[in-house]
């Protein structure tokens, strides 16, 4: 059976219904993957968890504006709209929604979902509203859709834990299913951005696993200060010369660390390979 294409609500809520109750599919089970297209290897391990917790996918493809900041120039992000579809379909998404922005934010919409405790740290600090974009977004795809799992990467970690945050404050009756980073065969986190790195940036950007790696393994007998210092410190080494931020903050709520309670501790990092920003983290 082909991926259907749907482009306003109505036709998602019709062709979800068909699908949740045809002669085969009965109270099926469904589950969202939303992106932004510009599809590649991470989305397509976040379409095949998908199909591990229920019978029906639904993949989404929305740039969406009220997260992209005044320096972010909406208009350049990689718009592959045939190629996408193809490479979902591939991998058994049974629906694609694709609506555009007047479908999204009708001319009347008036409602900015704020999660402001988490959005204020790490990528929030100087991206302003990026997260508030993203849980409005997403929230309205979860409750558009009435999906059981939504299916997000742990590479945009800061954002799992809003989007977690917002099912769980607002009642929204869906499982967030988290997945770990997907990496490339050098071990750099996939991301659409990766494409804009020329060789010579992708070899300095290779570095940036193996140094959080190596970071991780002494973090239990140094001083939180010397962790954060070793990575600044190799980064630089390795031609990494812009460094947003390098921090060390607690797994579950992104709280600051302090030496007397290391448990629970991940490491997150934002860097600039020349205009491209690139961002990981790692459990320590």
């Amino acid at each position: 059976m082909s991926i259907e294409i749907i482009r306003d609500l109505r036709g998602l809520h019709s062709s979800i219904a068909r699908h949740r109750n045809g002669p085969l599919n009965t109270a099926a089970s469904l589950a969202i993957v939303p992106t932004m297209g510009a599809i590649h290897e991470a989305h397509e391990a976040l379409v095949i968890e998908a199909k591990k917790h229920a019978n029906i996918v639904l993949a989404t493809i929305f740039v969406n504006p009220l997260q992209f900041g005044e320096n972010e120039d909406l208009s350049k992000y990689p718009r592959t709209e045939a190629e996408d579809i193809k490479r979902l379909e591939e991998k058994g998404c049974d629906i694609v929604y694709i609506p555009d922005n007047k479908n999204m934010y009708p001319d009347n919409f008036d409602l900015i979902i704020n999660v402001p405790k988490l959005s204020s740290i790490l990528c929030g600090k100087k991206r302003k509203n990026h997260f508030q974009g993203v849980a409005t977004v997403v929230a309205k795809l979860l409750l558009q859709s009435g999906a059981d799992y939504a299916i997000f990467g742990e590479k945009d970690f800061q954002q799992l834990l809003i989007i977690k945050s917002l099912v769980r404050d607002l009642d929204i009756p869906c499982q967030i299913v988290p997945i770990d980073t997907i990496r490339d065969s050098e071990g750099l986190a996939i991301s659409s951005r990766n494409q804009y790195l020329d060789s010579e940036q992708k070899k300095i950007a290779n570095n940036i696993n193996i140094i959080l790696n190596d970071a991780s393994k002494n973090f239990h007998t140094k001083e939180i200060q010397e962790t954060l210092n070793f990575v600044k410190d190799n980064f630089k080494k390795v031609g990494i010369k812009k460094i947003d931020y390098v921090e060390i903050r607690n797994n579950f709520t992104l709280e600051n660390i302090n030496n007397s309670n290391k448990s629970n501790a991940r490491l997150f990092i934002a860097v600039y390979i020349n205009d491209v920003r690139l961002i990981d983290n790692i459990k320590l």
